[in-house]
């Protein structure tokens, strides 16, 4: 279990590490991203594409090192739930947009879909999976703790 476990924990610590490179690089295409989702004000949306990949890398990160395995896979699993509920509700009132996960809007492969849903709701358990199944093996945090259990 401990295996698939670290398995899981390096896939979604990929995944998010993944996602957040070409946010970090336009932030201006995600808060377009953002925006198109009509959900928060526009004026927030360049505070948020600035700020959110940046949390995403950092999250993604410390799963792939073994840092703060719980806290990091239960902010990929918030994210991954709100990322979710926003797909959710884009695709339940049509709107014609990219997701903007991996990808900007300008890059657009077409709208919203079941696919998308499918896709992250698969994501979502994975990262689920790592919230309750983490036990700190293969972990750094675990070589620094005095009983030889995880920080």
């Amino acid at each position: 279990m401990k295996y698939l476990t670290f398995a899981a924990r390096l896939f979604i610590g990929g995944l998010f590490v993944y996602a957040s490179i070409h946010k970090i690089t336009d932030p201006a295409q995600f808060a377009v991203s953002i925006r198109n989702y009509m959900i928060l004000p526009p004026e927030w949306s360049h505070l948020v594409a600035l700020a959110l990949p940046w949390v995403e890398i950092g999250a993604g990160a410390f799963l792939i090192l073994g840092i703060q395995t719980k806290p990091s896979a239960l902010l990929t699993t918030g994210m991954l739930a709100v990322f979710l509920v926003a797909i959710a509700r884009a695709y339940a009132t049509g709107l014609d947009i990219d997701c903007g996960c991996f990808s900007s809007a300008a890059a657009s492969h077409g709208r919203v879909d079941i696919y998308h849903l499918v896709r992250d709701s698969l994501i979502l358990l994975v990262s689920l999976f790592v919230l309750l199944a983490d036990r700190g093996d293969f972990c750094i945090s675990g070589l620094f703790s005095l009983r030889g259990r995880p920080v």
